[in-house]
């Protein structure tokens, strides 16, 4: 069985990218799938590992809990400088980002991705989620190294039920709930190359805004505590969770 490492990037953990710049000295045979997980706007306290008695997150605890977890990083306060220096590997400013929109969120096309650097060492690699490094090619995920992208380019959707998406620049209506819908596209591209090296990369919309929460839905509704002042924001928590615990299933269970 091929090893699969997942990398649970949350927004206080972008220091992982560093490692995943290093190049590839096994074998086509030996060299592990990577997935890489990045959630929008979560907190170090959004977690159950760090104390938070509102919630629980014990698949994301887990990975922690069996792997390795950095306590000592500090992160850009907005989406598009923070995904351009896990995507570059270098500080937003010398990439070319500075803002959140207006052109602000492009990285400069003399930049390096790591999907590139992945993708030069024969991965396949895929994005399934939020990008907000630049709408239009070459800017474009599917410029910057990305062989499948399914989700959006800007740093807002509007609405997380079976929206409007994009699938390699051509627009689609998404299935269901947007997160769940993320991880199952993952899923399929990591089936689908289960027989080479693939490098993964799920930026997941939750849970930032809007505050869309399925709650009759099973799959995102386990473990959620109505107190008044969490009520609407908890209940994007479990979809995160339940979606992290289904990529990492998956992963694990990938056979070549």
């Amino acid at each position: 069985m091929k090893r699969t490492l997942i990398f649970p990037i949350l927004i206080f953990n972008i220091s992982l990218a560093v490692n995943c710049f290093q190049p590839p000295i096994a074998s086509a045979e030996d060299r592990p799938n990577v997935v890489v997980i990045l959630t929008d706007d979560q907190g170090w306290g959004d977690l159950s590992l760090n104390g938070n008695k509102n919630l629980q997150t014990p698949n994301i605890d887990s990975l922690a809990n069996e792997g390795v977890s950095f306590d000592r990083f500090y992160v850009c306060p907005v989406c598009s400088p923070t995904r351009a220096e896990f995507l570059s590997g270098r500080y937003h400013p010398r990439s070319g980002v500075f803002s959140t929109s207006a052109g602000g969120e492009r990285m400069n096309l003399d930049e390096q991705t790591i999907a590139e650097t992945f993708k030069a060492a024969g991965y396949r690699t895929g994005a399934f989620g939020k990008w907000h490094n630049g709408m239009q090619y070459p800017y474009h995920p599917n410029g910057r190294g990305f062989d499948e992208f399914y989700g959006f380019c800007s740093g807002h959707w509007g609405n997380y039920f079976s929206p409007p998406l994009e699938h390699n620049g051509q627009i689609v209506k998404g299935n269901g709930f947007l997160t769940n819908d993320l991880t199952d596209k993952a899923m399929t591209f990591m089936e689908e190359n289960r027989r080479s090296p693939f490098f993964a990369y799920i930026p997941y919309n939750t849970p930032h805004s809007p505050m869309n929460s399925r709650i009759k839905n099973s799959r995102c509704t386990t473990g959620i505590q109505k107190k008044k002042t969490i009520c609407i924001f908890v209940p994007l928590w479990p979809c995160v969770r339940i979606s992290i615990g289904t990529s990492e299933e998956s992963c694990r269970n990938l056979k070549n």
